[in-house]
């Protein structure tokens, strides 16, 4: 099956206002979106209302069914409303979400299904093949393949790009027990973030669901990871680079120091630093080498560190960090 994925309007809400307020129950808010040709998933009934006959929906290959009662069309013609990072796969995960409110309205996205429609990072090992949603209603059931239906007392939802999601905070928790520390504080540290612009919780919402709780699977990691989380923090890689730094003995580096120079005008902000020894440490994604712009801005930004007395380390995902780490430590001592 083939989803298209045509722009069919621009960033209408990007740059109109400042920030709202964080709303725990819509998410949404003046984030930037797009709008996507996708499919809708529609029951029987609705097919019927559509001029669709039960006849074309079981012979013409041009629509499928998702699960039983459900179907899509191959060829839509709709737009669905999506975060500017959203690809194909987000699209799919979206469609089989809304397939799921189409048999109870009541459920929501939840566990590795919601954190990829939030657009979290997950370790690349959990690609998983169900969908799993959540309901509120302790006795509900929803035999489908490849559905997972959980139940939860005390359900919290956010609307995030007019779907039903489980609450980042229930969800941090949620995924506790099937993340390590490191896997759990970079997923934390991207919700508070500014990884895909605005937060979507805080980190004393994150603290506020674990010491408000009475029971939690896997506790000791929720708590470890908060411990170890830190605001600001621009993307997973620096997350990952500084959690490294830490675990090799390395004394935990100040994120984005603040740096004066008199070469150019205003503050720069490298990744991590040590600023009392003047060591600047920048993580380098494929952006860095791709973009002319951004190449050429990295390299007035390494020659005002300098300038400034820093040194600069960089590191990418080909660096090779033993070598990195005999740098660090010389320039360190």
């Amino acid at each position: 099956m083939s989803l298209s994925l045509v722009m069919k309007t621009d960033h209408d809400m990007a740059g109109q206002s400042s920030p709202a307020p964080l709303d725990h129950h819509r998410l949404t808010g003046n984030r930037p979106v797009q709008f996507l040709t996708a499919p809708v998933p529609f029951t029987r009934h609705e097919a019927s209302a559509r001029g669709i006959s039960p006849y074309r929906l079981r012979t013409d290959s041009r629509y499928v069914q998702l699960t039983r009662g459900i179907w899509i069309d191959t060829q839509p013609e709709t737009s669905v409303i999506a975060p500017l990072w959203a690809d194909h796969q987000w699209l799919r995960k979206q469609m089989h979400v809304k397939a799921m409110l189409k048999l109870d309205d009541e459920v929501a996205g939840c566990n590795l299904t919601a954190a990829r429609l939030y657009g979290l990072p997950l370790p690349a090992h959990l690609n998983e093949r169900s969908v799993h949603v959540v309901t509120p209603a302790l006795n509900a059931s929803m035999t489908r393949p490849g559905v997972a239906l959980h139940r939860y007392k005390e359900l919290r939802t956010s609307s995030f790009f007019d779907l039903p999601l489980i609450s980042v905070p229930q969800l941090f928790v949620e995924l506790a027990p099937i993340l390590n520390v490191a896997e759990l504080t970079t997923l934390g540290e991207a919700a508070i973030g500014p990884w895909h612009g605005e937060a979507l919780t805080s980190l004393s919402s994150l603290r506020r669901e674990v010491t408000d709780r009475d029971r939690i699977h896997d506790r000791k990691t929720t708590e470890s990871a908060l411990e170890m989380m830190r605001e600001g923090v621009d993307s997973p890689r620096e997350t990952w680079l500084r959690l490294w730094l830490i675990n090799h003995g390395f004394p935990e580096p100040v994120i984005h120091p603040a740096i004066r120079c008199s070469v150019v005008p205003g503050v720069l902000h490298p990744d991590l630093g040590y600023p009392e020894k003047k060591v600047a440490i920048e993580y380098e994604g494929d952006h860095h080498r791709s973009s002319d712009a951004q190449f050429a801005a990295d390299n007035r930004r390494l020659e005002a560190l300098n300038a400034a007395g820093w040194t600069v380390l960089r590191v990418s995902k080909k660096t090779n960090m033993m070598q990195f780490a005999r740098i660090l430590k010389h320039h360190l001592t």
